[in-house]
């Protein structure tokens, strides 16, 4: 198996409550009942909701989806010692499959006001390429790499000698 992608998503714990409290109907869009509560029935903590938020938007990175997808179709579940790990369902899971994704790895943690969640899915499917609008990235050393540099740098020394130059000319002419 090879790593497929990898999403990283930081979320704002207050920010993200007083989302929820403007628009309390958002909750049942974006968690399913199940996340909403702990296993006692009582409603989840706001660093526990904005996390399980989180950890979609990082699986949202990780598997390019587009931003919006039908969140109930991937569910946060906890197993009994508390790790967190993802339900697919749905479309959701029929992407994933299509990436030739098997696993995706969940870590989910909040201090500070923040959360932070980390998702690597791996799987025997090709690793995602850069979006469409970006390049591939240049290998470090290779001969591509060493050819963008020395333009760069030449754009760089072109420039240096054109502002000498203007400064040398307004001082002739001052």
């Amino acid at each position: 198996m090879s790593i497929i992608g990898i999403g990283i998503d930081i979320a704002d714990v207050d920010r993200f409550a007083e989302h929820i409290e403007r628009v309390p109907e958002l909750l049942d869009r974006l968690l399913t009942p199940a996340e909403q509560l702990r296993r006692n029935g009582r409603r989840r903590s706001a660093e526990s909701l904005a996390a399980r938020f989180s950890a979609k938007e990082a699986l949202v990175k990780a598997l390019q989806l587009p931003q919006i997808i039908p969140w109930h179709e991937a569910e946060i579940v906890s197993a009994f010692s508390g790790a967190p790990s993802f339900r697919l369902t749905g479309w959701v899971l029929e992407h994933f499959r299509a990436r030739g994704a098997q696993t995706a790895h969940l870590s989910i943690s909040h201090d500070g006001g923040r959360t932070v969640t980390y998702v690597i899915v791996e799987g025997d499917g090709a690793p995602l390429p850069p979006p469409v609008d970006q390049p591939a990235p240049l290998l470090p050393g290779s001969p591509e790499a060493l050819a963008e540099l020395e333009a760069f740098r030449a754009r760089a020394r072109a420039g240096r000698e054109a502002r000498r130059a203007e400064r040398a000319a307004a001082r002739g002419q001052g």
